[in-house]
């Protein structure tokens, strides 16, 4: 009866070799850093990935306003429509200021109208039914005549990188086209 365990005891009182190796794990301190490593490590890399995505975002949404603003331009003093460009020229015009819209010239959508007043300019709708952007050519391209007021609105698809759809990305200007 003397070699039966009890309670991690073995013969004589003395703790057996896995309740000790247990013990001894538990009270060893080496390692710590990398269990505490470990935890911290996903919080922190989800929220740098977080961090960047939104200054990313930020950045692509500047680059197109100043981009909008550069073909608003065009369209008020005259340029697009005495040089005849059409909605295609229009955008390369556009994506030649931007450096980080990756695609620029496929994923931007360009919509340019045109009235007597703001208030006869309706906004674009740029989604479809399912909820995507819609193609370059459903959008109007009506550049305006001397003094009439131009709506121009460019749309781009932003594409995150763990996101499987993308972000609508909008920029707009309104102008009255000077009279050339």
């Amino acid at each position: 009866m003397g070699d039966v365990s009890h309670g991690g005891l073995g013969p004589g009182g003395t703790e057996d070799g896995l309740t000790r190796s247990w013990l001894e794990l538990c009270r060893d301190e080496a390692g710590a850093s990398l269990i505490e490593f470990a935890l911290i490590a996903l919080p922190f890399l989800i929220l740098l990935y977080g961090t960047f995505e939104v200054a990313f975002v930020y950045w692509a949404n500047q680059e197109l306003e100043h981009a909008a603003s550069y073909g608003a331009r065009l369209v008020r003093t005259g340029q697009v429509q005495a040089n005849n460009l059409d909605r295609a020229q229009l955008t390369a015009q556009v994506c030649s200021q931007t450096a980080l819209l990756v695609g620029c010239a496929a994923k931007l959508r360009l919509d340019v109208r045109s009235g007597k007043t703001l208030g006869e300019i309706a906004p674009p709708v740029p989604l479809d039914g399912s909820g995507a952007l819609k193609a370059a050519a459903a959008f109007t391209f009506s550049p305006g005549a001397a003094n009439d007021v131009a709506l121009i609105s460019a749309f781009y698809a932003w594409p995150p990188l763990l996101k499987p759809s993308d972000y609508i990305l909008r920029a707009a200007s309104v102008v009255r086209n000077e009279p050339f």
